[in-house]
């Protein structure tokens, strides 16, 4: 089991790190391996706040109700794909084409196999974790895409991040939902 958790607003929120703990802790039952939390800013940076524990004591060490942001994804993990360690803590962020960060809950079951077609495709690989292979998909995909757009705008560049999510989701087989 794990649990997977996004919150999303229009404009920066002080308390979003307040929220996102909020939610992480009432997910603990669903995970206690190792808890994250990746908060999103208006100009595109993401802070990312991740380690091996429990939600009621990860939050409180990473200080994750101190930060702040527009957008926020959260998980906590029961392993099930990958040792109880920091790397393979979620939420993965991922730059090897483009900048992307996501989570997920569930199970990737041909892992192993995405794992060495990333590598064959020049992503870097951090973790034996299933979400991470899932988010480098979303990023392969989504960078062929981009780059085939002429004049990329913000509406062409959604539709593309859509259809790479789904092109992500006919690759990878198994049961499982994501925040991207």
């Amino acid at each position: 089991m794990c649990g997977v958790v996004s919150i999303i607003y229009g404009k920066h929120n002080d308390k979003l790190g307040e929220e996102g703990t909020f939610l992480l802790k009432k997910l603990e039952y669903r995970g206690y391996d190792s808890t994250g939390g990746a908060f999103l800013k208006k100009d595109g940076s993401i802070i990312l706040k991740k380690k091996v524990g429990a939600p009621s004591r990860v939050t409180v060490e990473l200080e994750m109700d101190k930060l702040s942001g527009i957008r926020f994804i959260g998980q906590v993990r029961w392993a099930t794909y990958g040792s109880v360690t920091d790397d393979n803590a979620q939420p993965h962020e991922v730059n090897c084409m483009t900048h992307i960060v996501g989570g997920h809950n569930g199970n990737i079951s041909n892992t192993d196999s995405l794992k060495e077609f990333l590598k064959e495709n020049g992503h870097q690989i951090v973790s034996d974790n299933d979400g991470e292979m899932l988010v480098h998909l979303v990023e392969h995909f989504y960078a062929k895409l981009l780059a085939k757009l002429d004049k990329p705008n913000k509406e062409t560049k959604i539709a593309a991040f859509i259809k790479a999510i789904r092109m992500a989701e006919n690759k990878a087989e198994g049961s499982y939902a994501a925040c991207i």
